[in-house]
């Protein structure tokens, strides 16, 4: 599968995930593959589906799960803010540098990913590249009728 390909179907598949349809996402284009007894699909000897992360959410009376894209302009950074609910973050393109406490700042290129736990001080989010953009594709835990981010 190409980079493309992956950028193209992964947020189909996270979805998939969320819903409890992971298996049907699979391309029909791919070798056979079967389950195994723990449902995970299997394409000979490696597995099709791989978990990056796996976080407990936060309790919520009426949770709604939101998959976003946030593009950071060259040089662009954020200010201190904290959410409501855990944020799942990976990096699609470009190069970014992020805090979030008690953490101290790292660095994500393409294909990396972070977590960020409800109520904690995002401190900064930057791109790291004066000149291309960096591109996130974000999966947030909200409560329906609560406000998501918290500034300052």
């Amino acid at each position: 599968m190409t980079r493309r390909e992956m950028d193209l179907r992964f947020p189909l598949m996270l979805a998939a995930a969320f819903t409890g349809g992971a298996t049907s996402i699979l391309n029909a284009d791919a070798p056979s593959t079967q389950p195994t007894a723990h449902g995970h699909m299997r394409n000979g000897a490696s597995d099709a589906i791989k978990t990056l992360i796996q976080e407990p959410l936060a309790k919520m009376a009426k949770p709604v799960v939101a998959m976003i894209t946030l593009t950071l302009p060259p040089g662009a950074s954020s200010s201190p803010h904290k959410h409501t609910g855990p944020v799942f973050a990976y990096l699609l393109d470009g190069e970014i540098e992020n805090q979030v406490e008690p953490n101290p700042p790292q660095r994500y290129k393409p294909g990396e990913f972070f977590y960020e736990p409800p109520m904690h001080v995002h401190r900064m989010m930057k791109n790291l590249s004066a000149t291309k953009i960096a591109k996130l594709l974000i999966v947030q835990v909200e409560e329906k009728g609560v406000p998501f981010t918290i500034r300052g």
